[in-house]
């Protein structure tokens, strides 16, 4: 892989989240730099670029510095390179279940913290190791992930602060990619379409197609076109449209098209899907069924949908109805009874006066 496309891949890792975040004292109170050892391969940037061979072994450090009077406490966490429901890579702890089946070197597995807590007292400054093992096999292309590092002790206080009532906006940690190579050979990215279903996000429909990139390299400047038509019909019911999107080595993104308040309706579905990475394009095209009771049951959580109800007004108008027919047929009956009983009173007194005379 060549180094300008490398720095191209990851340049989401130091910008924004990452070392090059603005923070003042009261969000994160120490400061980290990562040692670039020898076998750095891109030296222009700020996080480890490494090339090693198959099954060597090498330990790098990060300096990490507390700048203020209080006590920091750091537990390393590395993680493996994932893609969120944004089209964004992220660096957070996942379950294994939730990382794709081509993901053959987890880089989680190859990392590993050498010290599992660090405690800076203020103004005091250590080094954290970690300890890197390279699969003993040879692979093309890349593992991924970064070191995350976050004061427990403020982690602690905010908790603190929630259970009084207090309400904590944001957390704040610092991230350190890190990028394993046995060889600069460029892999060329493929990309699958796994499933699609209707789902939920932040409580709104959506229809999820889960696009796998099946190769150990980084998928760039992704642009999805989503369409969907009923089976056997050409009119376009959803459409959306996402561009300047990323995707991890081996990893799975779980692409979400927005309804915008629309319901779902049961019935059979085809999902039409052009994918561009660069000068790559995928065509995915994927019949799916919505059934009558997971369309009742997300509509009915879905915020945005605004609720029609008419069927409860026109049953109730209809219930209403019925009521004074009934009402309005049982005091013509009662009105009859008691004519009839008058008639017969009648009759009986006129028989009465026959007899008698």
């Amino acid at each position: 892989m060549k180094r300008k496309n490398l720095f191209l891949i990851l340049i989401t890792m130091v910008l924004g989240v990452l070392l090059t975040i603005p923070v003042s004292a009261s969000e994160l109170s120490f400061g980290v730099e990562a040692n670039l050892p020898e076998n750095q391969v891109d030296k222009g940037v700020t996080y480890f670029d490494l090339n090693l061979k198959p099954g060597a072994t090498q330990t790098v450090t990060v300096t990490v510095t507390n700048s203020s009077k209080d006590q920091v406490k750091i537990e390393p966490e590395v993680n493996t390179a994932t893609t969120n429901l944004n089209g964004t890579v992220e660096y957070q702890k996942v379950a294994k279940k939730n990382l794709d089946t081509s993901l053959k070197y987890s880089l989680a597995d190859y990392v590993k913290p050498v010290e599992k807590t660090v405690v800076l007292n203020g103004k005091q400054t250590k080094k954290i190791h970690l300890k890197i093992t390279m699969p003993k096999e040879k692979f093309n292309g890349v593992m991924a992930g970064g070191l995350r590092l976050q004061d427990k002790n403020q982690e602690v206080s905010k908790n603190a602060k929630k259970k009084k009532g207090t309400t904590v906006q944001n957390e704040y940690a610092y991230l350190i990619g890190i990028v394993l190579q046995q060889n600069t050979k460029k892999v060329l990215p493929d990309m699958k379409l796994a499933s699609v279903k209707p789902g939920q996000v932040n409580l709104r429909n959506v229809i999820n197609a889960r696009l796998r990139n099946v190769k150990a390299t980084y998928l760039n400047k992704l642009s999805v076109n989503a369409k969907v038509t009923k089976q056997g019909n050409s009119k376009v019911l959803y459409r959306q449209k996402r561009t300047n999107m990323q995707m991890a080595p081996n990893s799975v993104f779980n692409y979400g098209l927005q309804l915008n308040g629309q319901s779902l309706k049961a019935g059979r579905y085809v999902m039409n899907i052009t994918a561009k990475s660069k000068k790559q394009t995928w065509h995915f095209k994927k019949t799916f069924t919505i059934t009558r009771e997971k369309a009742a049951k997300l509509n009915a959580k879905d915020v945005s949908i605004k609720k029609d109800y008419t069927w409860i007004y026109v049953s109730v108008g209809v219930l209403i109805i019925l009521l004074l027919i009934a009402i309005a047929f049982w005091l013509s009956r009662r009105k009859l009874k008691a004519k009839e009983a008058e008639n017969e009173a009648l009759r009986q007194q006129l028989n009465k006066h026959e007899e008698d005379d």
